[in-house]
């Protein structure tokens, strides 16, 4: 047999390997999680349904999705040898930006003698720790979905996972919990505490993304 056949013989059927990706499951999982998580740990505002009829939990809600969206990209990137991950890890560096400079803008609007008060909010010094918490019981099933991947960077995997964790987990506390309102406090607190888990995700992931 001439090598050309025999080439076009074991090429016969073989069809192009689709591009591995997160578990859709999973990470619907998780996001239940992080609901009964602030359910069960912190409890539900006692004005939720008042709360939802404004625009401020939404807002928030969609700063932290989208940061969970970026997060997910870069992960997605980083589980796949070879991708490039910059236009991925500047998309989430965007998001970020895009809610600093909005906060910024929202304390230089703000007369002196309230800024403090529009940084701080009331529960600064427990958003992050909430944000954690939550995450605890989010972060397994992050973890679970992305099995299929294979980062060659399992620090910066781990990162991406953890904030994507952190992420789902501000999404549910924003949502159901926290009463703060402001862009300053948000974007100050709500990314520390994602910021937080991304750091622990990265020493996660520097030893369980490992192969």
């Amino acid at each position: 047999m001439k090598t050309d056949d025999l080439i076009d013989a074991l090429a016969f059927g073989l069809e192009p390997v689709k591009p591995a990706r997160a578990s859709s499951l999973l990470l619907a999982a998780a996001v239940v999680a992080s609901v009964v998580g602030v359910v069960v740990l912190l409890g539900v505002r006692p004005d939720l349904i008042q709360a939802m009829g404004g625009l401020t939990p939404w807002l928030k809600g969609l700063y932290t999705l989208a940061l969970a969206a970026a997060a997910l990209r870069l992960t997605t990137r980083l589980g796949r040898p070879g991708a490039d991950v910059r236009p991925a890890a500047m998309l989430l560096f965007a998001v970020v930006a895009v809610a600093t400079t909005a906060g910024a803008i929202e304390l230089a609007l703000t007369t002196p003698d309230q800024r403090m008060a529009v940084w701080l909010g009331r529960t600064w010094d427990v958003c992050g720790r909430n944000i954690l918490l939550i995450s605890a019981v989010t972060a397994p099933f992050v973890y679970l979905s992305a099995r299929r991947l294979a980062p060659t960077r399992p620090s910066a995997g781990g990162a991406a996972l953890g904030v994507m964790t952190g992420a789902v987990a501000a999404t549910a506390y924003g949502l159901l919990h926290c009463p703060e309102a402001t862009v300053a406090f948000v974007a100050t607190w709500y990314t520390l505490g994602v910021a937080a888990v991304g750091a622990i995700g990265a020493l996660i992931g520097r030893f369980a993304l490992r192969w």
